[in-house]
């Protein structure tokens, strides 16, 4: 297969980019400072990262995405468990992602900026669901989105707990967290009515008593 050269160009610019951002943080100087180091004209910037810093972003947080993407992960995971699975994948990601942790510090500050949350939110959903894939997941009901959104939390929470508390840290919480979720999932089983079904039976409900029985 053919380099793509324009991905190229875009991992050249996002790499620049992290060895600029501890000092400068993740702006759109920082993107036009590493595109006058690699020389990049203004018209091929523009057609990288026509969005600009958040573009960077985008390939700097997919590049952690990467690590769980390697040759022979699959047979590793085989031998697992599907609660050691998560763990291992939820800090193989981090890892991944914290290799250059003051880069990581000024990406997630970036990120958690008001007007790039909605950003931020997509890139921990599709990191979500990666593992989730990678765990051998093929749920297609509520659970599917439920799953994710619990791994998406976990991720975010343990990522800024690496950052600031260390990597024993990181995985203190993450082992701690999935026992939560594994407990509360258990409780619910036990439940004659699960909270979902609940919550829909109350839609169904309320949506009844606006539209009549044919809703």
């Amino acid at each position: 297969m053919s380099p793509n050269p324009i991905a190229e160009l875009e991992q050249s610019l996002a790499a620049t980019c992290a060895d600029l951002m501890p000092e400068l943080g993740l702006t759109s100087v920082t993107v036009r400072a590493a595109a006058t180091r690699i020389g990049l004209n203004a018209a091929e910037v523009e057609l990288v990262c026509p969005n600009g810093p958040s573009d960077i972003a985008a390939i700097l947080w997919r590049q952690g995405d990467a690590a769980l993407e390697t040759e022979g992960l699959d047979v590793q995971l085989a031998a697992m468990k599907v609660r050691e699975r998560i763990d291992f994948l939820l800090n193989r990601r981090i890892d991944a992602g914290a290799e250059n942790e003051r880069a990581t510090h000024r990406l997630i500050g970036h990120l958690c900026l008001p007007q790039h949350l909605g950003l931020y939110r997509r890139l921990l959903w599709d990191s979500a669901d990666l593992v989730w894939r990678k765990a051998g997941d093929k749920a297609l009901d509520e659970n599917h989105y439920s799953k994710r959104a619990i791994v998406s939390g976990i991720l975010a929470t343990a990522l800024m707990t690496r950052l600031t508390q260390g990597v024993e840290a990181q995985h203190e919480q993450i082992a701690r967290n999935i026992d939560q979720v594994m407990a509360f999932e258990k409780f619910k089983a036990k439940l004659p009515l699960k909270p979902e079904d609940a919550l829909l039976g109350a839609v169904e409900f309320l949506g009844k008593l606006r539209f009549g029985t044919a809703a």
